[in-house]
């Protein structure tokens, strides 16, 4: 669950420009009444602009370089004061406090690749959960389309700059196994200095996709009622070609 200690420095970088799902999520915190937990929060890519809306935000990671850099970028932004960040398995170690909305962005679910572990954080977020408080869990779409290219093949994702400058070219490469519905992905990331060295990381992970039933019986489970799916940011419906499986769940009891 802390897989991300090793490379949080690229994720960073990487990510922290992409903000297609915020107005989304800023927009159902004000709705729920403006107290939210982000699960799996990373470096704070949602926390921060979250806060800056004047929305009291809790976020929770298994990363301690993740939240490391989380807490800079909070401290950073003067938004202390409206954030609450927490070192943690989201299975067993989500706060009591509890809350409007819980986020699960941008297919952290997916690393809890086992049923006990997925009903585990599950029954965590619903206790974190005031009653009928909701859970967005936003994870991939596994359409034919979409897994067409988890065969293996390295290929250049995309090129960006660390914090200091230094260049990276990342490169992924993705092997899907259908039976399991597991995707074993590895990393690797490329630092390119001003002499054209190049110093590599390579990292590997497994993420389990979703379809739209089966998530929707684990909720249910978890004591959910799920009240709608997106296929996107912009709550176009969910249907067969949608990039993304945005679900809207609801705590009861």
């Amino acid at each position: 669950m802390s897989d991300y200690d090793a490379i949080a420095r690229f994720y960073d970088a990487d990510h922290s420009g992409f903000a297609d799902d915020l107005p989304f999520y800023r927009e159902l915190a004000r709705r729920t009444g403006g107290r939210v937990i982000d699960v799996m929060c990373g470096s704070g890519r949602l926390v921060v602009p979250l806060a800056q809306s004047g929305i009291r935000v809790t976020g929770i990671d298994s990363s301690a370089a993740m939240i490391a850099r989380a807490r800079e970028r909070v401290a950073a932004a003067g938004v202390a004061a409206r954030v609450t960040l927490h070192h943690g398995d989201v299975r067993s170690d989500l706060p009591p406090d509890h809350h409007d909305l819980a986020i699960v962005a941008l297919n952290s679910f997916m690393h809890l690749t086992t049923i006990d572990d997925q009903l585990a954080a599950l029954a965590r977020i619903h206790e974190a959960l005031n009653p009928d408080g909701l859970l967005a869990i936003d994870v991939f779409n596994p359409h034919a389309r979409n897994l067409a290219g988890c065969d293996g093949e390295l290929t250049l994702d995309r090129t960006f700059r660390l914090e200091d400058g230094v260049r990276v070219c990342k490169f992924v490469a993705q092997r899907a196994d259908m039976a399991q519905q597991l995707n074993h992905v590895t990393f690797v990331y490329d630092e390119i200095d001003d002499e054209g060295g190049v110093r590599r990381t390579l990292h590997t992970m497994t993420l389990r996709w979703f379809y739209r039933y089966e998530l929707e019986h684990l909720l249910e489970r978890a004591g959910f009622t799920v009240e709608i799916v997106y296929g996107s940011y912009d709550l176009d419906p969910f249907v067969t070609n949608s990039e993304v499986m945005l679900t809207i769940a609801r705590r009861v009891g």
